[in-house]
């Protein structure tokens, strides 16, 4: 995809200034156009323990490269790109480096990089382990692994890094996007024109015991970037910027092949709904971007430039595993990459800058960007009207909740892409991002970072806004009655919703005034706070404590009341 996404947000960044300014002056109709629809959007939520915290945890850094795709097997996470050195947590660029090829392991429990290196001559887009553990699988666009001839694919011990043996497959090409397994078979996506030198039009697959190419033969029109088997059925789920799979148009950038005959799975629902690539001049400028599973569900993001419009979408959607039938959408604007789901929670990298119909922030009038979103994997709504009419108004459609939960992220330029997080795995309590991410809430994580439910030595993040960046007023009751009146925007938390407040006297040693009150860091509405204890006109001085949920606090500076005269 490479530059386009750059030059996307440029174009975006203009439109939806524009556009959010004609809503807020009220002159752009709701849904562009579409019938209306019943409406109840989610309500947004306050993070619970099924959350990870937005508490970055050391993690071994990628040193100038990036992370594309990962996959997890027990407590190992091996993550695949273009690197050629991984870096100790914490430190600065350039320093406390080990030499790695393009893929790397580390333990998701510790953080810490392990043994495993093989080294492979060019990028790596996509890896997948075989069924059993035993065996890690790698795509891309390469021809040498550990110093011999491996043609855009290959298969390693999960220990060593060494090459399988038996297994020497080619696929000559592109590259290899897209891996997934089931059984004894190994099923290939990406873009190209032969397995074994037998033709084969983006889809391929192999017998793991010796590289044999299989019948399996269904083909696409542009290139695969997805790849996961129905948890549920029978089917391999592929997802890419194609608008046909073996010559069947209503499958348009997603859609379910069997897994055994390759034969299109027309009783399959998602495509019904999800139909990201149009014909004509959306061909192979939008798509999914991924998908993941869990045990009931298949999940995938979208993503779109320069498309025929009302563009379909760019968030992330939800489907029953078996059927395909939509469990839910998140129509938020600005496009989705990284998926993975916890069975619970559902997590998404991005770079949204729009999402109010699920409970998000609406357009801002200065284009602001937010990285990772998190979702309840179940729906708890239904969409709100899309106010820009170059989207398809999803009105109605079942929606998740998303969480409050906000990391700050600092956006790379390796890719060209300018984005931070482009895949997510995880295990447990854990989750790993993995991308092209500079630093992590204005810290050193640069690659890969983790989150957890329960990090370690819990919850340490805290409201964002003290001391002078945070006052606000004081008067006298408006009703005359005795007591001080003070007045100040809320504060805001990049892991919680719901945030209680302090009013503490300087001649007082506990609070004279308690509240809470939700806020978010684009929705800060007044928190009101009376001493009822001030019966006379002696001048005070006030300070408001902020608090989470975990106990983090933040003070803001000094308010002064002085009474009239």
């Amino acid at each position: 995809m490479g530059n386009i996404f750059a030059l996307k947000r440029a174009r975006k960044a203009a439109i939806g200034a524009a556009v959010g300014a004609l809503v807020a002056a009220g002159l752009v109709s709701s849904g562009g156009g579409a019938a209306v629809a019943e409406t109840s959007p989610p309500p947004l939520l306050q993070r619970d323990d099924n959350v990870v915290t937005s508490d970055p945890i050391p993690t071994v850094q990628i040193d100038n490269g990036y992370v594309w795709a990962q996959t997890t097997v027990g407590s190992t996470v091996y993550a695949v790109g273009k690197f050629d050195n991984a870096r100790e947590p914490k430190a600065a660029p350039g320093t406390a480096l080990t030499a790695r090829s393009n893929v790397l392991a580390y333990d998701i429990d510790t953080g810490a990089l392990l043994p495993f290196a093989p080294t492979v001559n060019g990028v790596i887009k996509a890896v997948a382990a075989s069924p059993d553990g035993t065996r890690i699988y790698i795509g891309g666009s390469f021809n040498s692994v550990n110093g011999k001839d491996r043609w855009n694919i290959a298969a390693l011990d999960p220990t060593t890094g060494e090459l399988a043996p038996g297994f020497v497959p080619s696929i000559g090409g592109s590259g290899v996007y897209a891996l997934a397994t089931s059984g004894t078979s190994v099923y290939a996506g990406g873009l190209f024109t032969q397995g074994n030198r037998t033709a084969r039009k983006n889809l391929a697959a192999f017998d793991a015991s010796n590289g044999t190419l299989l019948p399996w033969a269904p083909t696409t029109d542009q290139q695969v970037d997805a790849m996961v088997m129905d948890p549920a059925g029978a089917d391999t789920i592929i997802g890419g910027r194609f608008s046909q799979i073996s010559g069947n148009t209503a499958l348009r950038g997603i859609g379910a092949v069997d897994k055994t005959t390759g034969a299109v799975d027309t009783a399959w629902q998602t495509p019904s709904a999800i139909n990201s690539v149009r014909a004509t001049r959306s061909t192979g400028r939008t798509g999914i971007f991924s998908l993941a599973t869990d045990a009931t569900g298949v999940y995938g993001t979208a993503w779109s430039y320069g498309a025929v419009q009302p563009t379909n979408l760019e968030g992330a959607f939800a489907a029953e595993a078996g059927t395909g039938k939509l469990r839910w959408v998140a129509d938020c604007l600005g496009d989705h990459y990284g998926v993975y789901s916890t069975g619970e929670v559902v997590y998404t990298t991005s770079h949204t800058h729009a999402c109010r119909t699920v409970g998000l922030q609406p357009e801002q009038r200065q284009t602001t960007y937010r990285y990772s979103e998190a979702f309840t994997a179940d729906a708890r709504g239904t969409l709100g009207h899309q106010p820009n009419v170059n989207y398809r108004d999803w009105a109605g459609t079942p929606a998740p909740s998303a969480y409050a939960w906000t990391p700050d992220w600092g956006v790379g330029q390796t890719t060209g892409m300018g984005q931070a997080g482009l895949s997510i795995t995880g295990t447990g309590n854990m989750i790993s991002v993995g991308g092209e991410f500079r630093s992590v809430n204005n810290g050193q994580f640069e690659g890969l970072v983790r989150f957890s439910t329960t990090p370690p030595g819990g919850a340490k993040d805290k409201p964002r806004l003290s001391g002078d960046d945070w006052t606000g007023s004081a008067e006298g009751n408006a009703d005359g009655s005795a007591g001080v009146t003070v007045t100040l925007p809320a504060n805001w938390d990049r892991d919680d919703l719901t945030l209680s407040y302090e009013l503490h006297r300087a001649d007082s040693a506990t609070p004279v005034a308690t509240t809470t009150a939700d806020a978010t860091w684009w929705n800060r509405p007044l928190v009101i706070l009376v001493d009822e204890t001030a019966t006379d006109d002696t001048p005070r001085e006030y300070t408001v404590v902020a608090k989470d949920a975990d106990g983090n606090v933040t003070a803001s500076g000094g308010i002064t009341w002085i009474a009239p005269h």
